[in-house]
């Protein structure tokens, strides 16, 4: 077992970022968990932002006793809420709500859109945070899919994306509109899938590996877990 653990959400999110790091040969020791496995936390059964931020409870802890010693999060932007605050803000409530407990307080240096970091005088390595899409706006991992598509694939996507939008305006809930988008263009490809790690793959030659997306979440995995 791995010293450095990513938790995130659902496996959608533990299968594609596992591609992320095999496609982009990085070597780093990681294991990626979703936030209700039993080697995680068995007391979390829920497969949400919450239960990834109630398992920092029992994560934390684990830094003091050498079973890890690099952790990192990955959350979605993806609920609507009655709160005045803007959705990052609210999410980076909850998470500090945590983890100031344990003394992680936010890094004010780091720039947001390549990770948001939380140190500890008594750690060595901080606690990266990653809010899909970008750190800054409302979604989830197709949000960053549509943010790093290759120009020469947009003319694909954007039929896929005006299907979806005159197909039944009452058919898709705000939240998992551009899940619909992603996964239809997908499936219009010359090999057609539902695989999100898909586009990942080099022969595909879907994804802007240079684009701002792609490499801040590179750059950030980089620095949460290396």
């Amino acid at each position: 077992m791995s010293k450095n653990l990513l938790i995130v959400e659902g496996n959608a999110d533990k299968h594609f970022i596992k591609e992320f790091l095999r496609c982009e040969n990085l070597d780093i020791d990681l294991d990626v968990h979703v936030a209700t496995a039993p080697e995680v936390d068995n007391n979390v059964n829920y497969t949400t932002k919450q239960g990834v931020i109630k398992a920092l409870n029992t994560l934390i802890p684990q830094l003091n006793d050498g079973r890890y010693e690099r952790i990192g999060t990955v959350v979605d932007m993806d609920f609507r809420h009655d709160s005045k605050l803007s959705i990052k803000d609210l999410t980076l409530v909850q998470l500090s709500n945590v983890l100031n407990q344990y003394d992680f307080n936010r890094d004010m240096k780091s720039i947001d859109n390549q990770g948001i970091f939380f140190m500890s005088d008594e750690f060595d390595h901080p606690i990266g945070v990653w809010l899909m899409p970008d750190n800054d706006n409302e979604g989830y991992l197709e949000h960053w899919i549509i943010n790093s598509i290759k120009d020469k694939s947009m003319s694909h996507f954007d039929k896929a994306e005006l299907f979806i939008e005159r197909f039944d305006n009452t058919h898709f809930k705000s939240t998992t509109i551009a899940k619909a988008k992603v996964y239809t263009w997908l499936a219009i490809q010359k090999k057609p899938c539902m695989d999100l790690s898909r586009c990942l793959k080099s022969e595909s030659n879907l994804l802007d590996r240079n684009s701002s997306s792609y490499q801040n979440f590179k750059a950030w995995i980089v620095k949460t877990f290396s």
